[in-house]
């Protein structure tokens, strides 16, 4: 679970400032679902208290941050990897396949650019739809 605890707007995109409540990480989060669709997170409130699923936007590389692989899911239509970093945070990647890592303990290097938003209680973003 995560407490919005910040909203930064732009013209049509915005930023998440988002703590989870089990690892006290602070999370910023990208959301452009209003861009694209009626049904997005705009309903979001400063100070509340959300089950929310974030993207990492990235990809396989030996420099980037140690993940553990967990499970492949559905989100909407999409397959995904779950992932976690040591510290128990889970995010969402595009869905890898066990035989591009080798590593016993499932652990992969996943480097990323940005965070996204890509479900909220059980509305999930335009894009994964």
């Amino acid at each position: 679970m995560y407490k919005l605890l910040f909203i930064e707007e732009s013209v049509a995109t915005r930023n998440l400032e988002l703590k989870n409540l089990n690892t006290d990480t602070i999370d910023l989060c990208f959301d452009d679902a209003a861009v694209t669709s009626f049904e997005n997170f705009d309903f979001m409130e400063i100070n509340e208290i959300y089950d929310c699923k974030i993207y990492l936007f990235g990809e396989l590389d030996d420099a980037g941050e140690n993940l553990k692989y967990i499970k492949d899911v559905t989100i909407g239509s999409r397959y995904l990897s779950e992932v976690a970093n040591e510290k128990g945070d889970v995010y969402y990647i595009n869905k890898i396949y066990v035989s591009k890592f080798i590593n016993a303990e499932k652990i992969l290097n996943y480097k990323y650019t940005r965070k996204d938003i890509i479900q909220v209680n059980n509305v999930v973003h335009p894009d994964f739809e």
